[in-house]
């Protein structure tokens, strides 16, 4: 799979978080917030992929 490098801002208080979460994960910060992002769309892709329920 091809990547693409992209830019983004972030406040700083978070940047440290996900440090911290990485770490804890053993990943490097992009390899995190791609993985976290990916398993995201995953799940929003199932969820668009269900039926709408008709309320009544």
């Amino acid at each position: 799979m091809g990547m693409t490098q992209i830019s983004i801002s972030l406040p700083q208080s978070l940047v440290e978080q996900i440090d911290r979460m990485a770490e804890i994960d053993n990943r490097n910060r992009s390899n995190f917030i791609a993985n976290t992002l990916q398993n995201m769309a995953k799940e929003f892709s199932s969820v668009i992929a269900e039926p709408k329920k008709k309320i009544k």
